[in-house]
């Protein structure tokens, strides 16, 4: 049975970033390098195109923060918070509080959360985020598609990381684990072919391998019903 969780980054090494900047930016942080909070700063933006992994990685943050800061992994596990169209400051601001008014178990007393596609929030609940995250207690680990709709307030007490389209021969390495576990076997055009295709999304990078397997498979059957009829007759 094909398992997908087997080529799922288990890491933020194992993350297929869009260049190096980001990728040494994010190690930094993850390993102690580059402290947070700092001078203000207690948030990490994830900003990109869909399917490029920053909901994976802005999950893995909060634990691999936590262990550089105390040699132990979270306790207490983050907050994560889908901001969904018309979610207001109000409600915002009564999750944030609510675990901010708790005693954090985590051996550094932080609080971690971890907020996804921050653009559909209104422009009040992005002011209320930017009240919420004038605190010494938490840190914040955010996402967005769409960077231009946020608000300056906030994106200043946050460290940006951009998350776009890996490089093709990123992609190829990942298309070829991927098309390893499959049969039919697609050849090396085929692989390009589906990774060429996907404009950067690793989600639609496995679609497509699956969709070429498919399209191969029944080429196939088609010749050997093909083959079977012409030996028959």
């Amino acid at each position: 049975m094909f398992d997908e969780n087997k080529y799922r980054p288990k890491t933020v090494s194992e993350i297929i970033y869009g260049n190096s900047e980001s990728k040494t930016t994010i190690q930094d942080v993850a390993s102690g390098v580059y402290p947070i909070p700092f001078f203000t700063k207690n948030g990490i933006l994830f900003y990109g195109v869909w399917g490029t992994g920053k909901t994976t990685l802005a999950k893995m943050m909060p634990d691999a923060i936590e262990t550089a800061k105390t040699g132990e992994g979270l306790v207490m596990p983050e907050t994560f918070i889908a901001c969904q169209q018309g979610l207001n400051g109000p409600q915002v601001m009564t999750m944030i509080d609510k675990q901010l008014n708790v005693s954090s178990l985590n051996a550094s007393g932080y609080h971690y959360f971890v907020l996804d596609e921050v653009d559909n929030l209104t422009a009040q609940a992005q002011q209320s985020l930017k009240s919420a995250m004038n605190t010494t207690r938490g840190i914040f680990i955010l996402t967005t598609n769409h960077i231009s709709k946020l608000d300056k307030g906030f994106m200043d007490r946050c460290i940006p990381i951009e998350m776009n389209a890996a490089s093709l021969g990123d992609l190829l390495l990942l298309g070829n684990r991927i098309a390893a576990d499959l049969e039919p076997h697609l050849d090396t055009g085929e692989i390009i072919r589906a990774a060429q295709g996907c404009n950067g999304s690793i989600r639609k990078l496995a679609s497509n391998i699956l969709f070429e397997v498919m399209r191969k498979r029944k080429a196939l059957a088609l010749q050997a019903a093909t083959d079977k009829v012409i030996e028959a007759a």
